[in-house]
């Protein structure tokens, strides 16, 4: 009886304002308008093309997936993997139990975090915010833009072509390429407790990379500079130069 009364009262928030459901998926069709939240229990959320959401889409035990063009406030799961349909635009992306994928030209007018699982950015996706995993990795396609730091604990760092604020690692490669422009400082974390890999991380500075901030190496790593990169001052770690695509 008491669980009967928890799931009612689950039930009746939900319902309360915009689209909610319990132990079912919701269906939002292209080009619809909701005022308010979308909000999801024991299920997927699927929401079209070009839709409005007033409010936020949030969702526990299930996958949420976002058209393309839809504009939405944040977009935050528990257990289930979230992927963003290109040029939508959403105030924020944040999930504990799964990966993120988003889409060509996507608008994130805040942060895209992780706990357990990838974060993967197709080209030309702006960030108003921090991209940042504690178990999983991170690719950033061409044309990116990052406003703050791009940041993990275990996994590795891909940044192509693109500009962010400045990057953090531990365990796991890191790898600037093409062009890549860091405004502040690229970080390899000391590490504490049982090591995971028999060898240490790569970490590559790419042809025409910039690094405007200092390289700051707290850990053993193999460092890579490509000649035409550039940075500021590199302690921790004693650089090896190579030429060509990678070392």
């Amino acid at each position: 009886m008491q669980s009967y009364r928890v799931l009612l009262v689950m039930l009746c928030v939900l319902l309360a304002s915009g689209c909610g459901a319990v132990n079912r998926g919701i269906q939002i069709g292209d080009g619809e308008h909701v005022d308010g939240d979308v909000r999801n229990v024991n299920g997927a959320i699927r929401i079209g093309r070009d839709c409005t959401i007033d409010g936020d889409v949030r969702n526990v035990n299930g996958a949420i997936s976002v058209g393309a063009g839809t504009r939405a406030g944040e977009v935050r799961n528990n257990n289930g993997a979230i992927e963003i349909g290109s040029e939508a635009r959403i105030e924020g992306v944040s999930n504990t139990n799964g990966r993120v994928r988003v889409g060509a030209q996507v608008r994130v007018n805040g942060d895209i975090k992780t706990t357990n699982g990838a974060i993967e950015l197709a080209e030309s996706v702006s960030v108003a915010g921090t991209v940042e995993a504690t178990n999983g990795r991170i690719r950033i396609g061409e044309g990116g833009h990052v406003t703050e730091r791009v940041a993990t604990t275990n996994g590795a760092i891909e940044i192509r072509a693109s500009q962010v604020g400045s990057v953090v690692g531990a365990n796991g490669h890191v790898e600037l390429l093409d062009g890549t422009h860091v405004e502040g400082e690229l970080h390899m974390r000391e590490t504490r407790g049982t090591q995971i890999r028999s060898e240490p991380p790569r970490v590559v500075i790419g042809a025409d990379v910039v690094v405007e901030g200092p390289v700051r190496i707290e850990r053993e790593v193999r460092l890579y500079v490509h000649e035409t990169a550039r940075t500021g001052e590199i302690t921790g770690a004693e650089p090896t130069s190579f030429s060509g695509e990678r070392p």
